[in-house]
């Protein structure tokens, strides 16, 4: 289950990080095969709102991304092909977790793409200066998707804010809080046992408003999605553990644009 943004501080960042790290490291082999329906989601969404926009931008010049909380590099692995096209030589991205065992996923993923990819463990909440030197300049687009539940938002989108340039955008998503009062990210082991970690509920009004502090506007409309209604097309589409969700919305993707200099 999630807590509150409230109980937030009653753990320590190193307690909260070393927790989600021992999360991630143990459900990074399985992670994208588990059938856990919330990445399922999320790709399906990614595919219809962020593709066609880096599409068309990567169409007219360079581009440059970030990609905060790669985990296995599950949305990380789309770009290359997507920033391939006649720009390949100056695009670059840069991907960053703290989960060793989701960056081996990742750089397995990752290997022999067009444009290639930088990749670094790195907790953006403790090592800021790390993080400006391996990204450099500032750059086009953020992405970071299923990241939200486990930072603090002030400190989030101060980073994002960091390294956007003026007038670019970043796409972030999370599980949406109506579900997040029932429950968080964990994944169950081969015995059964269930393993989690710590998860934040924010509410989205809290999240738009951090957001706001680092000079980050909402872009367009806020994508509040589900696996459907219908318990049937929602297995047939997402596979038996969706079942339980259908009726709910799940996911949350928010679009942000850079429009100050703070």
């Amino acid at each position: 289950m999630s807590i509150s943004s409230s109980s937030l501080n009653q753990l320590s960042k190193t307690e909260r990080t070393e927790r989600n790290r021992k999360l991630y490291d143990g459900w990074a082999p399985v992670y994208d095969i588990d059938g856990n329906a919330l990445p399922l989601v999320d790709d399906v969404i990614f595919n219809e709102r962020v593709v066609p926009l880096m599409q068309a931008q990567s169409a007219d010049r360079a581009i440059r991304v970030l990609d905060i909380g790669c985990g296995t590099g599950r949305n990380t692995a789309k770009l290359p092909a997507l920033l391939s096209q006649g720009f390949a030589g100056d695009s670059a991205i840069y991907a960053v977790d703290v989960s060793e065992g989701m960056m081996k996923e990742a750089k397995r993923k990752l290997e022999g793409g067009l444009v290639e990819v930088n990749v670094r463990l790195l907790d953006f909440h403790t090592q800021a200066e790390e993080l400006a030197q391996f990204v450099g300049d500032p750059v086009d687009i953020v992405i970071s998707t299923l990241v939200l539940g486990h930072v603090e938002l002030d400190a989030f989108f101060a980073t994002v804010g960091r390294h956007l340039k003026r007038d670019g955008w970043a796409w972030v998503t999370t599980m949406h809080p109506s579900i997040g009062e029932i429950t968080g990210a964990g994944y169950r082991r081969a015995n059964g046992l269930k393993v989690g970690g710590v998860t934040v509920n924010y509410e989205t009004d809290e999240i738009v408003d951090a957001a706001k502090k680092s000079g980050l506007e909402v872009e367009g409309d806020i994508v509040e999605a589900g696996v459907g209604s219908d318990e049937a097309e929602a297995v047939a589409n997402y596979g038996e553990r969706a079942r339980k969700w259908a009726g709910y919305k799940i996911f949350s993707g928010i679009r942000f644009i850079k429009s100050a200099i703070l």
